[in-house]
């Protein structure tokens, strides 16, 4: 017999004892290549990765869920006044500053997997005559400042304490009241009002000058999380506290001061008939804002108190007009743009301010359909 034919028939003898010995499957497993393996681990893991980035969408999602009004704390200020009193209790409700007749927004927090906030202290920090503090799984976020004159910046300075590295916090578009309807000062969906910005050891420090008197509401947000570096990870994504600001000042009256002083000269120069009231009080207001070509500024205080605004500063100065004078209107929007309609005589007509104090052709080819 030739060797190779020797060789071959080992060989088959071997292959039949292993098979009598071992499944196939196990065969297949251990001539399997090295690269095979190496790639099916991987493929192994890209796989538990993803179950558990799956996981942590799943808790996210139902985590914000979670609302609890015991999440954050209010501190309030007073600005231009007798006395400036910083301390409360902690609530948005129990505060000394006046309130909106409108239901207060209730605070509230949303974690990974903890929705349950610790204490919440609202003692000043040192250096400062007001602050408003939350804590949660150990963080504890505080905003700080003191008061300024109107019209000039006051500072909100914000800090952690054992939080990571991750740590962050935005400052929300202050809201203004003065015992009318409440206002977004500015546009909250331009960008710079989305950012959050590092804490770190020092904290960071946020600017806003109060130019009318009234008060003023600053939601402040916070997160502190990592879910790919367990250890820093402090599953804080949504915790949220509140400072107020009262401003009480002769030489900066308040809107409603300002619409009603607007409206009694407008009875003493007219002759009190809705159409030269109504027409007086659009000359009057178009001497008020400038357009505000970036877009930031949106309200009747911005319009009335910094002399910017877009189409709703116009849109909302000239209601608030109108109201006081007894003249039915209404608000028209359409193409990222708002007018008034103004009943007058017993007719509705529309008055589009914004383009009444602008030459500029803001809005292109729909330019014709604003016309009235």
């Amino acid at each position: 017999m030739k060797r190779p034919l020797y060789y071959l028939l080992c060989a088959i003898a071997c292959t039949s004892m292993i098979g009598a010995t071992m499944p196939m499957a196990a065969i297949a497993e251990a001539i399997q290549p090295q690269a095979a393996a190496e790639q099916q681990a991987q493929a192994d893991a890209t796989n538990s990765d993803t179950a558990k980035a799956e996981d942590d969408s799943s808790t996210n999602a139902a985590a914000d869920t979670v609302e609890n009004g015991t999440a954050t704390s209010t501190g309030t200020s007073a600005v231009n006044t007798e006395s400036a009193d910083g301390t409360n209790d902690g609530t948005a409700a129990a505060t000394d500053t006046a309130t909106p007749a409108a239901p207060t927004p209730q605070p509230s927090l949303r974690a990974q997997a903890n929705g349950t906030p610790e204490a919440i202290s609202t003692t000043s920090q040192t250096g400062y005559a007001h602050s408003a503090t939350a804590t949660q799984n150990g963080v504890t976020f505080t905003v700080s400042w003191n008061d300024a004159p109107a019209g000039t910046a006051t500072t909100f300075h914000v800090t952690q304490t054992n939080g990571s590295s991750q740590a962050k916090a935005r400052m929300d578009v202050p809201t203004y009241w003065d015992g009318g309807s409440q206002e977004s000062v500015c546009d909250p969906s331009r960008p710079a009002w989305a950012s959050y910005y590092s804490l770190g050891t020092a904290g960071h420090d946020f600017t806003f000058d109060f130019t009318a008197s009234g008060t003023y509401r600053i939601y402040f947000y916070f997160m502190d999380n990592d879910r790919y570096d367990p250890q820093n990870d402090k599953g804080i994504y949504y915790l949220r506290t509140t400072a107020e600001v009262t401003v009480n000042d002769a030489a900066r009256p308040s809107v409603t001061q300002i619409v009603n002083d607007a409206v009694a000269q407008c009875r003493q120069q007219t002759n009190g008939s809705e159409y030269d009231m109504a027409l007086w009080l659009h000359d009057w207001t178009l001497d008020q804002p400038g357009y505000d070509h970036s877009l930031d500024w949106c309200s009747a205080e911005s319009g009335l108190t910094r002399h910017q605004g877009t189409c709703e500063s116009y849109q909302r100065i000239y209601s608030k007009l109108l109201d006081a004078a007894g003249i039915a209107n209404g608000r028209i929007t359409g193409n990222g743009h708002t007018w008034n309609a103004v009943k007058i005589d017993g007719k509705w007509c529309q008055m589009d301010l914004t383009w009444d104090d602008t030459s500029d052709n803001w809005y292109g080819e729909i330019a014709s359909k604003m016309l009235v």
